[in-house]
């Protein structure tokens, strides 16, 4: 008596649901950035900038200036960590950018404070205290700030008109001396 064979058929794969809307991957630019940000905040200022001078040329390469200015100002802050001796004004200038640009606002405040005593008439530590007052929205703080950058050089009011920081504080009335420049 001849039995029948069963055939099994195999389960059907069950399609996998596409995965949720997953976050862009960064792009190879912002990567490095972000990698060379973390050798910074941990102290290896050597490595860090090799990794910024890379990402220099890389940026300029891809037109993509505003990230070839954050390594510049990260790589001059790296520069004055690695050779102390050579620090100058600058410097302070470039410590509160970073500061701003890492959104560390009370530090970028204190710093622009305590160069401005011994650089009351330099128009952009006043811009840039403007900057910090603007990203801890004190706009009264950072339409005084602004006006006396202005009064020291004009100019300031075009990077103002500019800087998204202000977006938030703007529209106050605070700022209506910028209008008309």
């Amino acid at each position: 008596m001849a039995t029948k064979a069963k055939t099994e058929t195999a389960p059907k794969p069950t399609p996998k649901s596409a995965p949720a809307a997953a976050q862009p991957s960064p792009s190879p630019l912002a990567a490095a950035f972000t990698k060379a940000l973390k050798l910074v905040d941990s102290g290896k200022h050597a490595e860090a900038t090799k990794a910024l001078e890379t990402l220099a040329v890389d940026a300029q390469a891809a037109d993509d200036w505003p990230m070839k200015r954050r390594a510049q100002v990260y790589l001059a802050l790296c520069e004055s960590k690695i050779h102390p001796a050579k620090a100058t004004a600058v410097d302070a200038i470039t410590e509160i950018e970073a500061c701003l640009n890492r959104h560390e606002t009370d530090e970028a405040i204190k710093l622009s404070e305590k160069a401005l005593k011994s650089n009351p008439t330099k128009g952009s530590l006043h811009y840039l205290r403007a900057v910090a007052f603007a990203q801890a929205e004190k706009t009264e703080a950072s339409a005084e700030s602004l006006k006396k950058a202005v009064e020291l050089d004009a100019d300031f009011v075009f990077q103002w008109h500019m800087e998204p920081d202000f977006n938030a504080i703007r529209k106050s009335p605070l700022f209506a001396f910028t209008e008309g420049h």
